[in-house]
């Protein structure tokens, strides 16, 4: 089996890569896979994600696909197909978008639609990428090579508002927390962050046991389940 995974951008993919390598590793063994795929933007993968998550969902029954997209902006997309306030609403988008593929390109009609579908996950990095960097606190503090105390965020972690996401606050917290006082560069700091997470389930749970970013757990779990590797403990 192979995971499909459709995300907007390289920074995307490289910190995802970086921060599930163990777990790959673990489903190799097992002649499982993941494949973590960019579409250059988020414009390009409302345009995308239905040709591709079809064409995976089609050409092999075991494979599964998510649709991986930001939340965050939603705004420019107003009035469209791919109109979007919230998650429910994301998630909508790509089904329809998915559906229509199945439909139209491959001529299945709207039973085996559904039954394809079930193979598919509507989700998205809410707001944003960044939300794993809020949530790697003590790696992110020992890359801006600080001892400030950092966290004063929305819990659930996931929880940002579009008025200030969580790439806007690792921006600022790079300009005001970093030693160096470099500017925050998705593709290379973010992997950097994520290659020092030892335990994904650190980003997930906060020392209380609840759950920081409950849209990226559901997210997990899913793949966990269909190739029976989770992806913590």
């Amino acid at each position: 089996m192979k995971v499909w995974i459709y995300v907007e951008g390289e920074s995307d993919k490289l910190a995802l890569q970086t921060l599930w390598k163990s777990w790959c590793e673990q489903l190799r063994t097992t002649s499982h896979g993941i494949r973590i795929v960019h579409l250059a933007g988020k414009s390009k993968f409302f345009q995308k994600i239905g040709p591709r998550a079809a064409e995976k969902l089609c050409a092999n029954k075991e494979d599964i696909v998510v649709g991986l997209p930001d939340l965050y902006p939603n705004q420019p997309y107003a009035g469209t197909r791919f109109e979007h306030n919230d998650m429910t609403q994301l998630k909508s988008v790509q089904i329809n978008e998915v559906s229509k593929a199945l439909e139209k390109i491959y001529g299945a009609n709207r039973q085996k639609a559904q039954q394809l579908l079930e193979r598919f996950l509507p989700s998205a990095l809410k707001h944003d990428l960044e939300m794993l960097l809020l949530a790697a606190t003590k790696e992110l503090r020992a890359h801006l090579r600080t001892s400030e105390h950092l966290g004063n965020w929305r819990n659930p972690i996931e929880d940002q508002n579009q008025n200030k996401p969580p790439k806007r606050i690792i921006e600022e917290l790079f300009r005001v927390k970093s030693k160096a006082r470099q500017a925050y560069r998705d593709t290379k700091d973010a992997s950097a962050i994520l290659r020092k997470v030892t335990d994904i389930r650190t980003i997930i749970f906060d020392a209380r046991n609840q759950i920081k970013c409950p849209v990226f757990k559901a997210l997990l779990d899913w793949i966990g389940e269909k190739t029976g590797i989770p992806a913590y403990q």
